[in-house]
């Protein structure tokens, strides 16, 4: 009698949580809507700063009403919601719970969440153009500013060619030890970050949200931020930037490795775990066999990656070629720093070949 009724009320507390799901995405996407309308209102309005000239995209931003418009979106949202049999389904609620058969035949042109849809589309677009200050007349029109530098990347110096092929072997393997540093733990960590093998234990949840979590804010900070805090850790040079690399390669290949264990095939597992097998077993023949292709396929890609950042990672002191391009840059020593690029393109060339061919052969 317990288990029948314990039954029961799973599915009405999804319904409730999908309900609240569909509701906050509805009140996230009017909310972003109504900004937009406001944003270019202030934009287009003429408005003036204390400087006596127009405002500013970012000073717009300052100037939003954002305590109201989140008021009117959950108020709107809510009408929505308990109005759906005549305005139609909201979007939240296509997206988290789904369209109704006679609903989903219905054109999107005939639909108020078709219309929502693209007129968000529209003012994303709108909004984005302002707050970028994109100027095309100038880009168009101001070529000639910019000749002394096509000059010099088509004419490059030799006089750098020696040291900046001994920088290009060093950025090289700056970017392979990241990533060989990186292999170990994020294969490690992945088995903890895929879904399908967590779901048996409340511990096995709790690490898989932990390791989720912080992998991703380790991959959401760029690895020029963690290129300059290694940098005050370890001093300037290519330790400093194999060091922030290898944290980067970690949280991405984690991601990566993750998804594709997520994505196995259950039979051999199931089977394996029938025959009593333990976890490290099922892992071992149950799971491993079935990504170590795609793991290695990915692992030449984030090398291939980190061969590039780590062009970026040198601007800052994480050595590599990109510590003596900066400069060159600087000075407007436009013949040296063709030299380079051609070089740091050559490479890129170079690994994609390699790393196509090799990714070929393996999966």
């Amino acid at each position: 009698m317990t288990n029948s009724h314990h039954m029961s009320r799973q599915p009405r507390w999804k319904d409730r949580l999908d309900s609240l799901n569909a509701f906050l995405v509805d009140s996230g996407l009017i909310l972003l809507f109504l900004l937009m309308v406001d944003f270019l209102a202030i934009a287009f309005s003429g408005r003036r700063g204390p400087t006596g000239l127009l405002v500013t995209p970012e000073e717009v931003l300052d100037l939003l009403h954002y305590f109201a418009a989140a008021v009117a979106a959950i108020g709107l949202a809510l009408g929505w919601t308990l109005g759906r049999r005549f305005l139609g389904v909201s979007p939240g609620r296509a997206l988290v719970i789904g369209v109704d058969e006679a609903e989903s035949i219905v054109p999107w042109t005939r639909t108020m969440r078709g219309w929502f849809g693209v007129l968000l589309v529209q003012l994303t677009f709108f909004s984005g153009w302002l707050i970028t200050e994109v100027e095309l007349v100038k880009f168009l029109t101001q070529f000639s500013k910019a000749q002394d530098i096509v000059r010099g990347l088509v004419n490059p110096s030799s006089t750098i060619l020696h040291q900046g092929l001994i920088l290009l072997v060093q950025t090289i393997f700056l970017a392979f030890m990241a990533t060989a540093f990186a292999i170990p733990i994020a294969f490690a960590l992945s088995f903890l970050a895929a879904r399908n093998l967590t779901r048996g234990s409340f511990a096995a949840r709790s690490a898989y949200t932990l390791v989720r979590a912080l992998m991703n804010f380790t991959r959401a900070v760029e690895p020029l931020v963690w290129a300059l805090i290694f940098i005050s850790w370890v001093g300037i040079g290519p330790f400093a930037g194999v060091l922030a690399l290898w944290v980067h390669s970690v949280a991405a290949l984690v991601k990566l490795y993750s998804e594709q264990v997520e994505n196995i095939d259950s039979g051999p597992v199931e089977a394996i775990t029938a025959t009593g097998a333990s976890t490290l077993q099922v892992l071992r023949y149950g799971v491993v066999p079935q990504v170590i292709p795609p793991f290695l396929s990915f692992t030449i890609y984030r090398w291939d990656i980190n061969v590039r950042m780590s062009t970026i990672i040198g601007f800052v002191g994480g050595g590599g070629i990109g510590y003596i391009l900066k400069p060159r840059v600087d000075l407007g020593q436009w013949g040296e720093v063709g030299t380079l690029v051609l070089l740091i393109a050559a490479t890129v060339w170079a690994m994609d070949i390699l790393s196509a061919k090799i990714r070929e052969k393996i999966v």
